[in-house]
């Protein structure tokens, strides 16, 4: 498979927005491009995502990666679109399967260049619209269910990027 999409989610003011990472891994130049309505720290995603991949122990390929967060009219801010991005790549690129929990599943978290899943801002309020919206699961950071911020557990809460391909 060399597509895959993965939904996540962002905060647009006081609503919760479902957002879909779409990831295309192909042969060609080897590049990391990124479309969508983005923030500087959402384009920066893509050096902590490759950084994070390699220092997980997996081998992050010389290929074209495009990566596109829709709607695209909706501005994207802050860093929790890095591991759904991460976790749309190696989908792609076949490390992890597409089944159907996957597609009913929403993945929210910042990574660290060590692979670790860092606490987002913003949780409770998307894990909240998930469960509205019937997504059956959410992917969160353990950070977040620590600290009481994610009150309705979430299905599954990662500390690393590695955990989420185990």
């Amino acid at each position: 498979m060399s597509f895959s999409t993965v939904k996540s989610a962002a905060m647009e003011g006081l609503a919760v927005e479902i957002v879909y990472v779409e990831a295309d891994v192909s042969n060609g130049l080897p590049v990391f491009h990124m479309v969508g309505y983005l923030s500087s720290e959402v384009k920066e995603a893509a050096e902590r995502v490759r950084s994070a991949v390699r220092n997980s122990g997996l081998e992050f390929p010389a290929k074209r990666v495009v990566i596109n967060l829709s709607p695209a009219t909706m501005r994207k801010r802050g860093a929790s679109f890095d591991l759904p991005i991460a976790v749309a790549i190696l989908t792609s690129l076949g490390v992890l399967q597409q089944n159907r929990r996957m597609k009913d599943c929403m993945i929210i978290g910042e990574l660290g260049l060590d692979g670790q899943v860092r606490k987002v801002p913003g949780i409770l309020s998307m894990v909240s619209e998930a469960k509205a919206r019937k997504v059956t699961s959410c992917i969160v950071p353990r950070e977040n269910e620590k600290s009481r911020t994610c009150r309705r557990n979430p299905d599954y809460a990662v500390g690393s990027l590695r955990e989420c391909i185990s």
